[in-house]
C-alpha cells in the first residue's frame, strides 16, 4: 500500500484530514508526524496514546475508534486496506496451517514412539534383554529415548542397578508429559538424578515442552491475529453507515449491517442472492449492469444515482458507488456501496418547488417591486411592475432611471426622499405619480429599504410600488361623503349636538342655531343645559346623567316655557375601546305638534272605542259568512258521492290533531283546518260515475281523478282570503320519493301542511269503504303508514299521528 500509484489515487479520493493536524499532535518522533500520507493507521511504530504502537494488527482496535480513521475511510480506501489485510491474513493462515501440520506429525511420532518405548520397557521389565527398537524418529526426544531403551537392553545389569531411580525419574517424566497433553504448558521435570541418562532426558523433555509451549503460544497469537483481522473486516464494514455488499458474478457474497436500514433486509437475507432483489424490475437490473461493468473494466470505480426498491415495496433513490476487488475485474468481483438519497432528492424537489413558488410570488405579487441604484437607475423590477406601467423588461432594467418616469412634482418628492432612504435605510408611504408607457399617470405609494455593503455604503434599494388609484379615489369619495354628511347633519329637521363628558357642546347643527337664535360661535363650548334651558345646572331627570350611569340611550320628554315648546331629548353615549364614555350625542326633537294631536286623540278616545265595537260585530258577521261558505263547499263535495261523505271532516279532525301534537300555533292550525276541509274541492269537477265505479279505474279514468288537486287550486284561486291554502290543496297527493302528483315534488319541496293532510287523507281512505273494496281496517292502515314512512309519508308526521292514535284508544 505504500507504492506511489496507490498513494496518488488515494489522496484524490480521501478528505484532507491528517492525524497530526486534527489531533494537534506534537510527537515529532512519530513516523506519521507531518506526513502527507493520510493513512496513519498503516504506519508501524506510531506514537499514539503516549506510547509507541506496533503493526496495524496490534493497534487496529484503537484505530477503529479514531476520528481520523472514520473521516478518511471510504469505499476505495477500505478496499485497499482490506486487500492488504487480506494478504496478511493469508500469510498468517499459512503459518498456522504449516505449524498445525508439524504439530500433528510430532504428536503422531510421539504417540508411536512412546508406544514402542512402553512395549520395550515392559519386555525389559519382564527380564527380556534381547529387546531392540528402531531408533529413527522425527521427534528427537523419542529417538534418544529409543536409544536409551536399546542401551538399557544391552547393559541390563547396569540398568537393573539403576532401575529404581530410572523408574522414578521416568514416572516423573511421564507425569509431566501427561500434564502437558492436558494443556499444562508450565509443567517441567524438576530435581536432579545421578543417572546421566535421566538428566539428559530431563533436559530434552523440558526443551521439548518449551518448544511445544512456544509453538502453541505462536498458534494462539496467529489465531488471535486472524480473529482481529475478522473483527477488522467487520468493523470496517460497520463503520460505514451506508449499505455495503460484495458481489461476484452479480451474486451477493457479503453484506454489512447497514443493508437493513437502507433496504429493510438483514444481511443473511441477501447472502447468495442475485442483486436483482435490490432493484425495481428486470429492465433496471439489466440497465445498471450495462452502466457499471464496462466502466469498472476501465477505471475500477464508478458512481451514479439509480432507483432501487425497499423490502416494504417503497421506491428509493440510491447513490450507487462500486469498486473492483483487487487489481482487475475478475469474476465480476466488486464492492458496492448504496447510499439512500431519497430524502435528499425529495428535499431537492421541495427546494425547486419552493423556488418556483417564491419566483411566482415575487413576479406575480399584487404590488410592483423595483430596485434602484444609487443614481436612480432601475436595476430590477417584477412582472407586476411591468404590467402596471406597460413596459417590457429590456426597455427599463439597466436602461432607464426612475426620474425619467416622474412628473415635475414627483421629481421634487423623489429628490427629497431618495437621499433620506440612502441615509436612514428606509422610507414609508411616499406618494407621487409615475408615467405609464402610454403617457397616462398612475398614482403610487412607495415603501422602500436600502441595502448597504460591509462598509455602510449604499448599494441598491428594494421597494414596493403599490397602485394608489383606489386610495385616491376613496379619499376623494371620503371628502365628498364628509361634505354630504355635513350638509345632511345641518339639514336635519331636529337638533343634534355632540357633547363632551362635562356637558360642553363640541358640535351642533343649524337647527339649534335657528331654534335658539344664537350664533354658532357662541354655542360651541357652552353647557347644553345653559344654552338650551338657560339654567345653571342639569334639568330634573336629565337623560345625560342617566346615560352616564347606564351607558345606554336615555330619553326624556320636557316642556320649555321660554320657547313654549315640547321636546323629546335622546342622549346616546359614545364609548372608547375600554368601554368608557368619551362623548355623548344629544338629539332635541320638537314634539309640540305631536303633543297637540295626542291631546285631540285623547279627547276622541270614547268615540274610537265605540267604533271598535261596531267593527268587531261586523268582523264576526264576516267570519260566520266565511265559515258558512267553506262548509257549503264541503257539503257540495260530499253530495257528489255517498262514498266520500264525511271524508273531509274526518281528514280535518286527523290533521288538526297531528298539528297540535307537533306544536303548531293557533294561526297555523286554523290554516290547516281550512285546507283540510277543502283539500278535495276539485272533485266537484270529477264525473260521478268515476267516483262511484265499483271496479278498478282505467289509466284514463285515474288520470282524470288525479286532476282534482289542480282543479281544487283553480276553484279557490279567485277567493282572496284563501290564497294561503292554494299550494296545500294542490300538493296533498305528492310523495316524499317524488312519485306523487301533480308536480312530482320531493322531500322538503312539498309544503309542510300538505304532508300532514297526505297522512290524514291516506289513513281515512284506508279505514273507509269504497265502491271497489271494503275497508281493510285500522291495523292495516297503521302498518302501511309505518311501511311507507320516509318513502311516501313524512317521518315526523307519521310519528306524531301514531301518538295521536294511541291516545284515542
Amino acid at each position: 500500500m505504500a507504492d506511489g500509484k496507490l498513494k496518488t489515487r488515494t489522496d484524490k479520493k480521501m478528505k484532507k484530514v491528517r492525524c497530526w493536524e486534527i489531533l494537534k499532535c506534537n510527537k515529532t518522533e512519530c513516523p506519521a508526524y507531518e506526513s502527507k500520507d493520510l493513512r496513519c493507521w498503516l504506519f508501524s511504530g506510531t506514537y499514539c496514546r503516549d506510547e509507541i504502537q506496533g503493526k496495524f494488527l496490534e493497534k487496529m482496535e484503537m484505530c477503529l475508534g479514531c476520528d481520523v480513521f472514520k473521516v478518511n475511510m471510504d469505499v476505495n480506501i477500505m478496499d485497499e486496506t482490506c486487500q492488504l489485510v487480506y494478504e496478511q491474513f493469508k500469510e498468517f493462515r499459512q503459518i498456522v496451517d504449516n505449524r498445525d501440520s508439524e504439530m500433528e506429525n510430532v504428536c503422531i511420532d510421539l504417540s508411536i514412539g512412546l508406544s514402542e518405548v512402553f512395549e520395550a520397557l515392559k519386555k525389559i521389565a519382564s527380564g527380556d534383554p534381547s529387546v531392540r527398537i528402531d531408533e529413527t524418529s522425527g521427534v528427537e526426544l523419542i529417538g534418544k529415548l529409543k536409544h536409551i531403551v536399546n542401551l538399557t537392553a544391552e547393559d541390563i545389569g547396569e540398568i537393573v542397578d539403576q532401575s529404581h531411580e530410572f523408574a522414578i525419574g521416568l514416572a516423573e517424566h511421564f507425569d509431566v508429559l501427561h500434564k502437558v497433553t492436558r494443556g499444562d504448558l508450565n509443567a517441567r521435570v524438576s530435581g536432579s538424578s545421578g543417572v546421566e541418562l535421566m538428566e539428559s532426558l530431563k533436559d530434552v523433555t523440558n526443551q521439548m515442552i518449551e518448544s511445544i509451549s512456544r509453538e502453541i503460544n505462536e498458534r494462539k497469537e496467529a489465531e488471535e491475529s486472524i480473529r482481529k483481522l475478522e473483527a477488522l473486516e467487520s468493523s470496517l464494514l460497520s463503520a460505514i453507515p451506508h449499505a455495503i455488499v460484495g458481489l461476484q458474478n452479480r451474486k451477493i457474497i457479503f453484506a454489512n449491517d447497514a443493508v437493513a436500514s437502507v433496504f429493510g433486509r438483514e444481511p443473511e437475507e441477501l447472502i447468495g442472492k442475485s442483486t436483482r432483489i435490490l432493484y425495481r424490475n428486470d429492465n433496471e437490473y439489466e440497465e445498471i449492469g450495462k452502466n457499471f461493468y464496462p466502466v469498472l473494466q476501465k477505471q475500477r470505480t464508478h458512481s451514479e444515482e439509480f432507483p432501487c426498491r425497499h423490502k416494504d415495496g417503497r421506491d428509493i433513490v440510491c447513490k450507487v458507488s462500486a469498486s473492483v476487488i483487487g487489481n482487475e475485474l475478475k469474476d465480476m468481483g466488486i464492492v458496492v456501496m448504496y447510499e439512500d438519497i431519497t430524502e435528499h432528492k425529495q428535499m431537492e424537489e421541495a427546494l425547486r418547488e419552493s423556488e418556483e413558488k417564491y419566483r411566482d410570488l415575487y413576479q406575480n405579487a399584487p404590488d410592483g417591486y423595483q430596485s434602484l441604484g444609487s443614481d436612480g437607475t432601475i436595476l430590477e423590477v417584477n412582472d407586476t411592475w411591468l404590467k402596471m406601467f406597460g413596459y417590457e423588461r429590456h426597455e427599463v432594467v439597466g436602461k432607464m432611471k426612475i426620474t425619467e418616469l416622474l412628473t415635475e412634482s414627483g421629481l421634487e418628492i423623489f429628490n427629497d426622499t431618495f437621499p433620506e432612504l440612502k441615509r436612514t435605510g428606509s422610507i414609508e408611504n411616499v406618494e407621487y405619480e409615475i408615467k405609464r408607457k402610454n403617457g397616462t399617470l398612475l398614482p403610487v405609494v412607495i415603501n422602500a429599504t436600502a441595502i448597504f455593503d460591509t462598509h455602510g455604503q449604499f448599494l441598491r434599494s428594494r421597494g414596493i410600488v403599490r397602485d394608489n388609484t383606489m386610495k385616491k379615489a376613496f379619499e376623494n369619495k371620503l371628502l365628498r361623503t364628509t361634505e354630504e354628511w355635513r350638509t345632511t347633519f345641518d339639514s336635519m329637521p331636529y337638533g343634534v349636538m355632540l357633547l363632551d363628558v362635562n356637558c360642553n357642546i363640541m358640535r351642533t347643527n343649524n337647527y339649534i342655531v335657528r331654534l335658539l337664535g344664537t350664533p354658532f360661535s357662541e354655542i360651541i363650548g357652552q353647557k347644553c343645559y345653559h344654552i338650551i334651558h338657560d339654567l345653571e345646572k342639569n334639568i330634573e331627570g336629565c337623560p345625560l346623567l342617566k346615560s352616564r350611569e347606564t351607558c345606554q340611550t336615555e330619553t326624556l320628554e320636557s316642556y320649555d316655557a321660554r320657547l313654549n315648546k315640547y321636546f323629546l331629548s335622546n342622549v346616546t353615549p359614545i364609548l372608547n375601546d375600554e368601554g368608557l364614555i368619551k362623548a355623548y350625542v344629544h338629539s332635541l326633537i320638537d314634539i309640540t305638534e305631536m303633543k297637540d294631536k295626542e291631546k285631540m286623540l285623547t279627547e276622541s278616545r270614547n268615540a274610537f272605542s265605540n267604533m271598535l265595537k261596531d267593527l268587531d260585530v261586523s268582523y264576526q258577521e264576516l267570519k260566520g259568512l266565511h265559515e258558512g261558505l267553506i262548509h257549503s263547499f264541503v257539503n257540495a263535495m260530499d253530495a257528489k258521492s255517498p262514498w266520500t261523505k264525511g271524508h273531509s271532516e274526518r281528514v280535518t279532525s286527523y290533521a288538526t290533531a297531528i298539528a297540535k301534537a307537533m306544536g303548531l300555533n293557533d294561526n297555523e292550525i286554523e290554516t290547516l283546518r281550512i285546507a283540510s276541509l277543502l283539500h278535495d274541492i276539485g272533485k266537484i269537477g270529477t264525473y260521478d260515475v268515476i267516483l262511484d265505479k265499483p271496479g278498478r279505474l282505467t289509466n284514463e279514468e285515474f288520470s282524470l281523478v288525479k286532476t282534482h288537486s289542480v282543479k281544487g287550486e283553480e276553484i279557490l284561486k279567485p277567493i282572496k282570503q284563501l290564497q294561503n291554502i292554494l299550494s296545500i290543496v294542490r300538493s296533498h297527493h305528492e310523495r316524499l320519493d317524488g312519485n306523487g302528483y301533480p308536480d312530482k315534488l320531493k322531500g322538503m319541496e312539498i309544503p309542510f301542511m300538505a304532508r300532514i293532510i297526505t297522512v290524514a287523507d291516506s289513513f281515512d281512505s284506508m279505514t273507509s269503504d269504497r265502491p271497489y273494496r271494503p275497508s281493510p281496517g285500522k291495523d292495516y292502515a297503521i302498518s302501511e303508514l309505518k311501511k311507507y314512512r320516509g318513502i311516501q309519508f313524512d317521518i315526523q308526521v307519521v310519528d306524531a299521528f301514531l301518538q295521536v292514535l294511541e291516545g284515542m284508544e
